[in-house]
């Protein structure tokens, strides 16, 4: 695959035109961060875009900054873990930071920013150029620039690149998709790790500035009656949540086989999950037409009943076979017994220590539950204040952290796999593949022959609806 998508970078390094080598950019950062082709960053492309920038756009960076920092992100979401770990992080600077948003975001979610930050920007530009134009001229009023960017947010790079070539900017990148490829690694002074996972590619990154262990981070709080007693209920509930592609089996790992023993094992317990659809995610049918009622798909959940059904289980899943993130250790801080198979993505918390490597030391565990001081180790990691001290002593005080999470929990992952072979699993964005489909007609022929059948019907459809 890398041979086919070099001609693609070859164009943005190569092309005269500066906006079309910063679509092409584009382009590539979220064909990569889809495609896991071996390659996690990039920071020559980066390097070139911001110096074409600096001939082309002659932008004033020289201004001294008066105010102290800027959060950018690319969109805001009103669920999943990206901007709630952003809001958490802007939680805990002493004066409420500034927040950009470069792209559109959910409205909701806009409003839940602005109760966070002290001020919120948005970009309204038509093309990236101008987008450049607009990042920049907000970014050179800060001191310290922190990024939640997508993978393909070039715009923002080469903005914050632009500035570092007239004073300094502290830049600190905090790389939530930690698993793939990412822009950023030219122009962040600290890159924010979040996983053993995320520290194993960094190391097959050429990161400019350096690393510094952060976490994701959970509430530190767990109830008075937590229930860590190995003796479980006659009819035990089960409950597990999460985006419906980290449950989709992937080359030969499938958490179906570990619910059907649970609902084999338990017959009149139910097993939740939340997240999922069972009109699209067909992998569920067989489990479906086999447990009927037992087996609850849903597809969203309002909060104050997504809460409710949380209290209310048993034993909390984590996906597979894509972990959860620190979803799994916050649901353990919350009172719940967690269990789970051990994926190859993995090292986000200490959690998964409680993770089993087969269906049947899965069951085992159930039977004979015990945190084994699990609980007081996602404090000492993943706690808002642990994490709290790490992030801030790395802002003000430049005090990286160089904490190693293999240090507790032994590795036993696989970074090779999610690495593509024959076949692309992952869904490509629909935008994607229409600017291949009319600028790079060979590589979009590669990559839709190499697509799972899931993905062509996804992607025909979405051409058919437009």
């Amino acid at each position: 695959m890398k041979t086919f998508i070099n001609p693609l970078r070859e164009k943005v390094l190569n092309t005269l035109d500066f906006n079309i080598s910063m679509q092409a950019a584009k382009v590539y950062g979220s064909l990569l961060h889809t495609m896991d082709i071996g390659r996690y960053d990039d920071p020559e492309m980066e390097k070139v875009l911001i110096n074409r920038a600096k001939e082309s756009l002659s932008l004033s960076s020289e201004s001294v900054p008066n105010k102290d920092c800027l959060h950018i992100i690319t969109e805001a979401y009103i669920i999943g873990g990206h901007t709630r770990l952003m809001e958490k992080l802007a939680g805990m600077h002493e004066i409420p930071p500034d927040l950009l948003i470069t792209r559109y975001s959910d409205e909701k979610a806009l409003e839940r920013c602005k109760k966070i930050f002290t001020a919120v920007h948005s970009i309204e530009a038509n093309d990236l150029i101008e987008t450049v134009k607009q990042i920049h001229s907000f970014c050179k009023d800060y001191k310290r620039i922190v990024l939640h960017i997508h993978a393909d947010d070039i715009a923002t790079v080469v903005a914050c690149g632009l500035i570092q070539q007239v004073r300094e900017l502290n830049v600190y990148f905090v790389n939530h998709a930690d698993h793939a490829f990412t822009f950023g690694s030219a122009v962040a002074n600290y890159y924010f790790q979040l996983s053993s996972y995320g520290a194993r590619l960094d190391k097959l990154k050429t990161i400019a500035g350096q690393t510094s262990f952060l976490g994701i981070p959970v509430s530190d709080i767990r109830p008075e009656k937590a229930t860590t007693s190995s003796e479980v209920s006659a009819n035990p509930s089960f409950f597990s949540s999460g985006a419906a592609m980290k449950f989709k089996p992937y080359r030969g790992e499938n958490i179906n086989p570990l619910i059907a023993k649970i609902l084999d094992k338990w017959p009149q317990t139910t097993f939740t999950i939340v997240g999922v659809s069972m009109l699209t995610n067909f992998w569920w049918w067989p489990l479906k037409l086999r447990y009927g009622k037992r087996l609850r798909l849903l597809r969203y959940l309002p909060y104050d009943q997504f809460i409710s059904l949380t209290r209310e289980a048993d034993f909390y899943v984590d996906s597979y076979p894509f972990p959860g993130g620190t979803a799994f250790a916050e649901q353990i801080l919350a009172g719940k017994r967690g269990i789970g198979l051990m994926s190859r993505v993995q090292g986000y918390s200490p959690a998964d220590k409680l993770k089993r490597p087969s269906v049947g030391d899965v069951i085992d565990t159930i039977d004979h539950y015990q945190d084994d001081g699990v609980v007081e180790e996602i404090v000492a990691v993943n706690g808002y204040e642990a994490v709290k001290k790490r992030y801030l002593a790395c802002l003000y005080q430049n005090e990286k952290s160089s904490f190693d999470m293999e240090t507790l929990v032994p590795w036993g992952g696989d970074t090779q796999s999610l690495v593509v072979r024959n076949k692309v699993f992952v869904p490509i964005s629909p935008e994607v593949m229409k600017y291949l489909y009319r600028n790079e007609k060979k590589l979009f022929l590669r990559i839709f022959l190499r697509m799972s059948l899931f993905n062509k019907a996804y992607i025909s459809w979405n051409a058919i609806k437009k």
